[in-house]
């Protein structure tokens, strides 16, 4: 139970049995790259150029995904297939599938076909950006060429402006009135932009622009395209624009059908070149000479039997050597626990596994963790909802990823210590069996159990929940303190980590028999552990310096420390803080239900609705705030009187795929 056992593995084979070696590696699962620095050049250039083709066929199954992925309908839905639910092939069949389609092509086929319903919607979209000008000066009355393109001596100007600057701009025209013509477009009287035409002669175009400009008209060039008048400017704009939607149809069902035929195969092609991307990788981090190959490895102790006997068919041309860890090695971290403990190896993963030959904190977080996430959620019937829902997973979905199936369990042992608190709280959807009179069987049950009331006496609960963070705090220190002896470390055991213990319980013990709350012969006891642990804090803080004031400053300083572990422990407040929202959310969504419920003709089903929905919001919000706030407390205050972490994770080398499950046989 722990940190496994690894050992580091050298396999040195000719370079004819590379691919054969890195086959059985990868179908193996157990072996840990390590990246050899002393490639030789002939070697890299070979398998740079299989990596190269790899990323290759990778940028077209993008692309591909990207493209086609919306407009294709899988028939494995995409809960199923994260749940494990997927095609089983062999890694033959797999090759086989992928062999058959060139995917260069494809992507080729598919980009000519995008690339036409681009163009197609950038010319709607400036058909529909042409009609709108022209509906903006829909009973302007001469040609658009005058316009676009005007004649030798004839030019105009097309723009908009105020209503207000309308009139000056129509008052500055009068001037050149034998030269000019203003059109002035109808409008709504609402509105506040008032679109104009100038027409002019050429020569006194200048002087119109100055003019416009002058009274901030925004000036805008038409279309070269539009000759005619704006009604059959219109009429052709229509009819192109019918056209082009009729042909952008055409292209998506293109789309469509080409999604369809070859997504299932594309798919294949990603988890296929994906597994070839893996082994050449394998074989890039390897080092070799002209004829040999060596591919350095972790394996935990326990796979080599099975590992040696995988490579056995490879033939005498490959030999594997073995070895304990170097001084200088700094190995990858494989956790094993047991089958309680093993879910929360993930939460250890998330922060950060332990250095390789430490202290796997997983077994002392796990049931802290479950407590807290219990106490947190604190609804039995919340929980009988989420295990009811785990189960059905569970039931209908045999394969789950084992990276999934932890979270699962995480969150299946926590509905039980969910239950357990929530019965003893008394509650049940919020206060449902008090509330409602359908529930009146279940009242003997819950009276029986209950015994801790959140609602009524927050006190009590509040006192459980920073006895809680006291207990996994001295905890943390306790496992802190057993690390050093470990290491011969006896001073800074006693005088960093027992003295807190002492420091820390005995000011409880005094403060609780001072204020009545324990028996007084505790009093006694809890000031002595105090003064002892104070004297120990002190000692150890000041025994680096030489100089008498620095001790003292050093050990009052330390002594002033006892603030952040009065922090920590208020901390666990948050236990009664969400208990109590859950229970105060599923007590006002009931109110709420049995207000409606009052309702004539349509109460029964506001009732439903409002009690369902409510509830099933109030299960998701408080799901996340127990999970987030459960693993602060052990991340926060928890891991940091003992723990730092900063091991790397182990990472095997393995078939990993997403779209199709390998199933047993040779490729």
């Amino acid at each position: 139970m722990g940190v496994a056992e690894l050992k580091k593995a050298e396999l040195y084979y000719h370079k004819s049995l590379r691919d054969d070696v890195a086959r059985v590696l990868q179908r193996s699962g157990v072996c840990h790259i390590i990246e050899d620095s002393h490639e030789e050049s002939a070697h890299q250039a070979d398998v740079d150029e299989r990596l190269a083709a790899c990323e290759e066929q990778e940028t077209h199954i993008r692309y591909l995904f990207r493209t086609l992925a919306s407009r294709y309908n899988d028939p494995v839905p995409a809960l199923d297939r994260m749940l494990g639910e997927k095609p089983a092939l062999s890694l033959e069949e797999l090759a086989e599938t992928t062999q058959k389609m060139d995917l260069k092509e494809l992507a080729a086929s598919v980009k000519k076909t995008e690339t036409a319903l681009n163009e197609l919607r950038l010319e709607a979209a400036q058909l529909k950006a042409n009609a709108g000008l022209l509906s903006k000066i829909a009973d302007f009355p001469h040609p658009l060429a005058a316009l676009t393109e005007g004649t030798r001596t004839l030019t105009g100007v097309l723009g908009s402006l105020s209503a207000a600057q309308s009139q000056a701009l129509t008052k500055d025209l009068r001037a050149l009135r034998a030269d000019t013509e203003l059109f002035t477009a109808a409008r709504d009287p609402k509105q506040k932009e008032v679109w104009v035409v100038i027409l002019c002669v050429r020569t006194r175009e200048r002087e119109v622009l100055e003019i416009c400009a002058k009274n901030g008209m925004s000036l805008v060039e038409p279309p070269s395209g539009l000759t005619g008048t704006v009604a059959e400017e219109s009429v052709k704009i229509a009819g192109r624009l019918a056209a082009c939607e009729k042909k952008e149809a055409e292209l998506l069902d293109v789309l469509t059908k080409t999604a369809d035929e070859w997504m299932p195969s594309v798919q294949k092609a990603s988890d296929y070149w994906g597994i070839l991307r893996g082994r050449c990788e394998t074989l890039a981090a390897s080092g070799a000479t002209e004829k040999a190959v060596k591919t350095s490895f972790w394996v935990p102790v326990d796979a080599l039997p099975i590992l040696q006997k995988q490579l056995e068919p490879v033939g005498p041309g490959a030999a594997l050597y073995v070895s304990v860890p170097a001084k200088n090695d700094v190995p990858p971290t494989l956790l094993r626990n047991n089958a309680f403990v093993r879910p929360t190896d993930a939460l250890t993963n998330l922060y950060s596994p332990p250095v390789y030959g430490e202290l796997d904190p997983t077994p002392f977080l796990s049931p802290f963790f479950f407590i807290f996430f219990g106490m947190c959620l604190g609804d039995a019937g919340y929980a009988l909802v989420i295990g009811t829902i785990l189960w059905i997973l569970f039931k209908k979905y045999r394969k789950i990823p084992s990276s999934l199936r932890n979270f699962v369990s995480i969150f299946s042992i926590g509905a039980v210590t969910t239950f357990i608190y929530g019965a003893i709280s008394g509650s049940f959807f919020g206060d449902s069996i008090d509330k409602f009179f359908f529930m009146a069987p279940l009242r003997g049950i819950k009276n029986a159990l209950f015994f801790l009331d959140p609602m009524g006496d927050p006190m009590s609960v509040l006192g459980l929940s920073l006895l809680m963070g006291v207990v996994h705090l001295m905890f943390g220190l306790s496992i802190a303190a057993y690390s050093e002896f470990r290491k011969g470390s006896y001073a800074d055991a006693v005088g960093d980590k027992i003295s807190w213990i002492l420091f820390v319980v005995g000011l409880i013990l005094f403060g609780g028999g001072a204020a009545g709350f324990l028996p007084s012969s505790v009093y006694v006891m809890g000031l002595g552990m105090a003064a002892v642990g104070a004297c120990l804090i002190f000692w150890h803080a000041g025994r680096g310096h030489k100089n008498i004031f620095m001790k003292i400053g050093a050990g009052l300083y330390a002594l002033y420390g006892s603030t952040s572990y009065l922090g920590d422990i208020l901390s666990y407040s948050r236990l009664l803080a969400l208990g109590l929202g859950s229970a105060v959310i599923g007590s006002v969504i009931n109110l709420l239900g049995a207000m409606a419920a009052q309702i004539p003709v349509v109460g029964f089903l506001l009732f439903i609705i409002i009690v369902v929905g409510g509830h099933a919001f109030g299960i998701a919000v408080n799901i996340l705030g127990a999970f987030v706030h459960s693993m602060r407390l052990q991340y926060v205050e928890f891991f940091s009187k003992f723990y730092s972490g900063g091991g790397a994770v182990f990472t095997p080398l393995t078939l990993s795929t997403r779209y199709v499950r390998i199933a047993d046989g040779q490729d």
